[in-house]
């Protein structure tokens, strides 16, 4: 047999999309939901500050052609401290996922958004897709309802280009409208891949602390501002 009748193995391409959230958003449930299956430990966060997530977990979804690479998260302050995440951010990902819940707003989503924004910069909207989480809660109301009552949050979706989809928690994942909802995720998420199919979402090099340099130049700038007082 000639080399080049050989099956040469296709490159798979690998997609890391990041799910953040506050505690008890439902982030690991989003996740489990994807999948069908439980892949992440979920649990009652009734407690103040409780997170039943402790540590970064990557899971990967595998597709035809790809596989996307989910990575589920405690609560963002965590992520400050967590060397995992850095290296992770230093590598770049490819969509943001922010699970909001509809029952938690607006007591916790408005400070949830902002220290997003805090720790991804402007550069996020562009990745971003924002799941709406227990949509049940809603009752006879529907999400546009619920998105007019909410300017801060409907002015947060608008950034995005309006890619957000809604979850319901009670859904059975192995009925027909399980696999619509999850569906609808995917052509968002998608969306988002293509559109940034050439960069990624990544943490810009800077110095953690004051570094010699840093500290001259420092010196320097409140001498002259000495001199010039």
């Amino acid at each position: 047999m000639e080399l080049q009748d050989m099956d040469t193995p296709k490159e798979v391409a690998v997609s890391l999309v990041l799910v953040v959230g506050g505690i008890g958003h439902g982030k690991s449930s989003f996740i489990n939901f994807v999948f069908g299956e439980e892949k992440c430990k979920v649990g009652s966060t009734w407690g103040v500050g409780k997170t039943i997530t402790k540590d970064i977990q990557e899971i990967d979804y595998k597709r035809k052609d790809d596989i996307i690479t989910f990575v589920d998260t405690p609560s963002l302050d965590a992520l400050n401290s967590s060397s995992k995440f850095q290296n992770l951010y230093k590598t770049g990902f490819n969509a943001l996922v922010i699970v909001c819940s509809i029952k938690s707003y607006p007591s916790q989503s408005p400070p949830l958004f902002d220290n997003i924004k805090s720790l991804f910069g402007e550069d996020m909207y562009r990745y971003s897709l924002v799941v709406l989480s227990f949509e049940d809660y809603l009752g006879e109301s529907t999400v546009d309802e619920f998105l007019n009552a909410n300017s801060t949050l409907k002015a947060f979706l608008k950034k995005t280009e309006d890619k957000y989809v809604a979850f319901d928690n009670t859904l059975d994942k192995e009925s027909k409208e399980a696999n619509e909802q999850r569906a609808r995720f995917f052509v968002y998420l998608d969306s988002v891949l293509r559109n940034n199919e050439d960069q990624t979402l990544k943490q810009i090099g800077r110095c953690s602390l004051l570094c010699s340099c840093c500290c001259k130049c420092w010196s320097w700038c409140k001498c002259k501002l000495h001199l010039n007082s």
